[in-house]
């Protein structure tokens, strides 16, 4: 055998090798993964008993309650799912507590995004919201397109808090008499009572993403799951949040 033929038969060796390597992590990723989620699952299931709610599983993916939520998280990215729904009522609400992931549209690596979320339903009529805290990022869009909604009352509301229609981006399209309109019910919405009581929230706890858009009110920490022994600290303070969120805010319910 020639010395080229054996460098050839080492390399074919060497790149099946490779491809058997890349195959068997792949695997191992994929079974690691399903094991934890399992798992997660289980844990899910008892901590749901525990707090009085029905463990309804993945139900979402195949059924019509997901299109009830129309807050802009829902529309972020693609291969979006649900997972681990759990049904309840806390703080005098129905209320919703699943996992919520997607993947971001045009990356490279395509990074999932998983978070926990409570979904809150309100006898209001909410218009499309968002509101987070303000990082670094945030103040250089909102320097550069003037997008966040503010208040003269609360001068110091706009440098926590991010507060917009929709997700702020660096070139937003021109406003469209639809995007006043609902400036005009957000400001409506951000009573002077509900103002103050966000302001207050301490800085150092106050994590929370929260959305709005019809009945439906939504809180999450953007890409942190809450681990099952922490299911209940989670639904008490969405719930407090959200009770007060409706009870401060500047809608009237409808009449009867």
């Amino acid at each position: 055998m020639h010395l080229l033929d054996i460098r050839l038969h080492l390399f074919g060796i060497v790149v099946a090798l490779s491809v058997v390597l890349v195959i068997a992590q792949q695997t191992c990723r994929f079974l690691f993964r399903r094991i934890r989620a399992q798992k997660r699952k289980q844990a899910l299931m008892a901590a749901a008993q525990a707090i009085g709610f029905t463990f309804q599983g993945d139900d979402w993916n195949h059924q019509p309650e997901e299109h009830q939520l129309g807050t802009a998280l829902f529309s972020e990215g693609r291969s979006r799912r649900f997972n681990n729904i759990m049904i309840g009522t806390a703080a005098g609400l129905k209320t919703s507590i699943f996992d919520y992931s997607y993947i971001t549209t045009g990356s490279q690596n395509t990074p999932k995004h998983t978070q926990t979320v409570a979904a809150f339903s309100g006898n209001l009529c909410l218009p499309l919201f968002v509101l987070a805290p303000k990082g670094f990022a945030d103040r250089i869009v909102d320097a550069v397109s003037h997008q966040n909604v503010d208040f003269e009352s609360h001068p110091d509301f706009a440098g926590r808090y991010v507060l917009h229609a929709t997700p702020p981006v660096l070139f937003p399209h021109a406003p469209t008499p639809q995007d006043e309109d609902n400036k005009i019910k957000i400001r409506e919405l951000f009573s002077p009572a509900l103002l103050t009581f966000l302001q207050a929230l301490p800085p150092q706890t106050f994590e929370w993403n929260i959305e709005g858009c019809g009945a439906t009110l939504i809180l999450y920490r953007a890409g942190r799951i809450t681990l099952p022994d922490g299911l209940r600290s989670f639904l008490d303070e969405t719930g407090s949040i959200a009770r007060t969120f409706f009870s401060l805010c500047g809608l009237k319910k409808p009449t009867a």
